[in-house]
């Protein structure tokens, strides 16, 4: 169903898709003092090669999950969209998220309105992350629904109950929007090019009816 260029490639994987739930700047001074006191945690190396093998188990397992992802990319997207939500896992999901986005600016995407409204509550998540890195990824995902479905979306019209699956996907999705940004709303005061980004998002939804 996915093109050579909505297909998450392994090579994409390497090229700065993998998010680490720890990277970007924390937010609060406390987690900087975390990482000062990092130095003195070990005081063998048992302990240091405890902590490694934690990690590569941690990332043998996303792995895993990605190549999972891929393939279900490159079959269906509305499975991969099933999978995303089955496995609860916002780093997966920070990883797929951006591949997923650039596949909405496309002329034919492969995501439907429909698999947009089901992956809104996770994404809800990433945008309440302390980390801006994650926070953007999510911006740009909300900014990528308001601009490819915004002539519907921005209709001050209501659609009967009975009317067809996209037009109450559309009036679920205006909801959904509303819903996050009563919360997201306070992402206009983070200074630099998330708030921009999030006042842009601010300005498109304050106009829906």
């Amino acid at each position: 169903m996915a093109n050579k260029e909505n297909e998450l490639t392994c090579s994409d994987d390497v090229r700065g898709m993998h998010y680490n739930d720890n990277c970007g700047l924390p937010v609060n001074s406390a987690e900087a003092s975390k990482m000062a006191g990092a130095s003195s945690k070990y005081s063998d190396f048992t302990e240091l090669t405890k902590d490694h093998e934690a990690m590569t188990h941690v990332l043998f397992g996303r792995n895993l999950r990605l190549k999972v992802a891929q393939t279900l990319w490159r079959r269906n997207a509305s499975e991969l969209v099933a999978y995303l939500i089955r496995i609860q896992d916002t780093g997966v999901l920070l990883d797929c998220l951006p591949v997923l986005t650039n596949n909405l600016q496309t002329e034919a995407p492969c995501l439907s309105l429909g698999c947009c409204v089901d992956l809104m509550p996770q994404v809800k998540v990433i945008l309440a992350s302390k980390y801006e890195q994650h926070i953007m990824v999510g911006l740009h995902w909300v900014q990528s629904i308001i601009k490819k479905w915004w002539p519907e979306l921005s209709k001050n019209e209501k659609r009967l109950q009975d009317s067809c699956s996209e037009d109450r996907n559309i009036e679920v999705m205006k909801q959904r929007l509303k819903d996050l940004w009563k919360e997201g709303a306070r992402l206009c005061l983070v200074p630099g090019s998330t708030g921009e980004l999030a006042k842009t998002i601010e300005a498109y939804l304050s106009q829906l009816p």
